[in-house]
């Protein structure tokens, strides 16, 4: 949280934080996909395998990329439209400003 408050503005660190709550508190990622503020969605091109998650809403541009984990810890082979429900394990990748 200390990088995040000193890498982003404070409303965007503070929602992150509040994300990373909300994803180590759900059960899986069907939890997160049903609550559109966060606007969770699979990548495409070379991002294929990784989805992105709204921080500050759409508007803001900032976003949480995570990779989805199938239960032997590996990265789902592919789109597997049960992957919501399915994935338990999740690597936040990295924040970024879509926009910049």
């Amino acid at each position: 949280m200390k990088k995040a408050k000193k890498d982003l503005p404070a409303i965007i660190a503070e929602k992150l934080h509040a994300l990373i709550n909300l994803i180590e508190s759900s059960e899986n990622l069907q939890d997160i996909a049903a609550m559109q503020i966060y606007h969770l969605h699979p990548l495409q091109g070379k991002r294929e395998g990784q989805y992105a998650l709204d921080i500050g809403g759409r508007k803001s541009g900032y976003r949480l990329v995570i990779i989805p984990l199938d239960d032997r810890g590996k990265q789902w082979e592919e789109r597997n439209r049960n992957i919501y429900k399915a994935t338990k394990v999740i690597i936040a990748w990295e924040v970024s400003n879509h926009y910049e």
